[in-house]
C-alpha cells in the first residue's frame, strides 16, 4: 500500500486526505492546530464562498454537514460606479449556476469536524507544525508528500514559477469581517427587496477597490454576512493597515460603506460585528502566485502543491477556495490512476500541469481581468449583462467555468458574439 503524507488541514488537505484514504491508501495528515484550536483559535481563511459544483466534492465524500440548512449564496447584486456616492452607478443582476445553491460555511466549523472524523475512517492525524527540515524527513518515509499549507511560510519550500505567476506583488490590500444584524433582522432581509434570490452583494468603485457582502453561515451566529473588502493601495478605501480587532475593522467598514454607497445606509445602520468571536476578521496582503510543480528538498526528495499552496487567488473572483477542492479531487484521481508506479519529477510536471490547464488557467485569467481595468470586449459583455438578466446569468456562470467567459471577456469579436446572442446591440463599438 503506497504511504503518502499530507502537510497541512486546511480545506484542500482535508479533501486530499478523505479522497486517499476511501482509496485504500495509507494516509498521514498533519495539522499545526488540534481540531479545538481549529474552532475555537483561529482565524477564518477568508470567505470561502464555494459554488454548488464544488459542495458537491464534499458530498460525495461524505464531508458535507451543513449545506442542506445553510444561508446560500444564489446569485449576484453587482453594483459598478466610478467613484464613491457616484450617482450613476450601474446595476447587474444574475443567478451563480443557474440557481443552485452555494455558499460560504465557516472553515474552522468544516475542519474541526473533518479533522476529528479523520481517524475514525481510518487515516492517521498527525498535530505538529511541520518545519522546512521535518519537511525533509516526512518525504524520505513516504512514497508521496503533498504541501497543503496555504499561503503559509512553508510554501515556499515550492518555488514560484515565473511563466504562470503574473504579479510579484500583491494587487489589493485585504481585511475581511463577520457581521450580523444589530436590531434582529434577518440578514436575508437586507438585499431581498432588490433580488429574488439570496445574493452575495459586489460594489466597484473604480478608483478604489471593491467590496462584496457574502453570505455567510458563522459556527455560532449562524447566517450572517462576510465583508470583504480589497482595496487598492493607497485609495481611499485602503485604511485597514494597523486595526487589531473586528469591531476595529467593522467600523471601517461602516464608514467605508457610508461614504462609498450611501444608499446603503440601512445595511450600515444595521450591522455589528460577531463579538463572541475574537478571531473573525484578517487584514493581510499577499501576492498572487503560482508555484511551480514540485519542490526539492534537501535530501533530494520531492514535494508538491495543491490547492492555495498551488495557486495562490486574489479572492477578488472567489476562485480560491473552490480551487482548493477541485485540485485535491484531481490530485487524488492521479494518483490512483498512477497506480504502483513512482512518484517522479516527471509524474508532477504532468499532473500539474493537467490541474494547471483544467482549473488553474481559466480562474487565474477571470482574476487577472478583473484586477485590471476592463478592456473593450470586457465592458460589452459587462454592458450586455447589466442590460439582460439572461445574459447576467451566462455571465455569472462563468465564475464558477471561467472557460465559459473568459473568450468573450478577452476578445473582441466573442464579445460582440455574446451581445448579439441576447439581443443586445452595442453602440459605439
Amino acid at each position: 500500500m503506497k504511504k503518502i503524507a499530507i502537510i497541512g488541514s486546511g480545506q484542500a488537505g482535508c479533501i486530499l486526505a478523505y479522497s486517499l484514504v476511501k482509496k485504500g491508501y495509507d494516509v498521514t495528515l498533519y495539522s499545526d492546530k488540534t481540531p479545538d484550536q481549529w474552532l475555537n483559535h483561529s482565524a477564518p481563511t477568508g470567505t470561502a464562498c464555494l459554488y454548488a459544483e464544488v459542495i458537491d466534492i464534499e458530498r460525495e465524500l461524505g464531508m458535507d454537514f451543513w449545506s442542506d440548512g445553510m444561508f446560500p449564496a444564489e446569485g449576484v447584486l453587482l453594483e459598478s460606479a466610478r467613484f464613491p456616492s457616484d450617482p450613476e452607478a450601474t446595476v447587474m443582476k444574475g443567478r451563480i449556476e443557474y440557481g443552485r445553491s452555494g455558499g460560504a460555511i465557516d472553515q474552522r466549523m468544516r475542519i474541526h469536524r473533518w479533522l476529528e472524523d479523520f481517524e475514525s475512517i481510518g487515516g492517521k492525524l498527525v498535530i505538529e507544525g511541520v518545519t522546512p527540515e521535518r519537511a525533509d524527513r516526512v518525504a524520505l518515509e513516504n512514497d508521496l508528500t503533498v504541501l497543503a499549507a496555504g499561503k503559509a511560510d512553508l510554501g515556499r519550500l515550492i518555488p514560484r514559477d515565473p511563466h504562470r505567476s503574473v504579479y510579484e506583488r500583491p494587487q489589493r490590500n485585504l481585511a475581511m469581517t463577520i457581521v450580523r444584524s444589530k436590531s434582529g433582522r434577518h440578514v436575508r432581509e437586507w438585499f431581498s427587496g432588490r433580488t429574488p434570490y439570496s445574493s452575495t452583494k459586489f460594489d466597484f468603485f473604480a478608483d478604489s477597490g471593491e467590496y462584496f457582502w457574502v453570505p455567510y453561515n458563522h459556527k455560532t451566529s449562524g447566517p450572517t454576512y462576510g465583508i470583504l473588502f480589497e482595496a487598492r493601495e493607497g485609495s481611499r478605501m485602503d485604511r485597514f493597515a494597523g486595526a487589531t480587532s473586528g469591531q476595529e475593522v467593522t467600523e471601517h467598514a461602516r464608514n467605508i460603506i457610508r461614504e462609498f454607497a450611501p444608499w446603503e445606509h440601512d445595511m450600515v445602520d444595521d450591522i455589528e460585528y460577531v463579538d463572541e468571536d475574537p478571531h473573525g476578521w484578517l487584514v493581510g496582503r499577499f501576492p498572487p502566485t503560482v508555484r511551480k510543480a514540485f519542490g526539492r528538498l534537501p535530501s533530494g526528495g520531492l514535494i508538491m502543491p495543491v490547492g492555495d499552496t498551488a495557486i495562490t487567488f486574489d479572492p477578488i473572483c472567489g476562485q480560491g477556495g473552490n480551487f482548493a477542492s477541485r485540485s485535491a479531487k484531481y490530485l487524488a484521481e492521479e494518483i490512483a490512476r498512477h497506480g504502483d508506479q513512482r512518484f517522479d519529477e516527471v509524474w508532477m510536471t504532468e499532473v500539474n500541469y493537467g490541474m494547471w490547464e483544467k482549473f488553474g488557467r481559466g480562474g487565474c485569467d477571470l482574476t487577472r481581468i478583473f484586477l485590471e481595468p476592463p478592456s473593450q470586449a470586457t465592458q460589452i459583455v459587462l454592458d450586455t449583462a447589466r442590460a439582460d438578466e439572461r445574459a447576467a446569468d451566462a455571465y455569472y456562470y462563468g465564475f464558477p467555468h471561467p472557460e465559459s467567459i473568459v473568450p468573450a471577456l478577452t476578445d473582441i469579436n466573442v464579445a460582440k458574439a455574446f451581445a448579439a446572442r441576447h439581443g443586445i446591440t452595442q453602440p459605439g463599438y
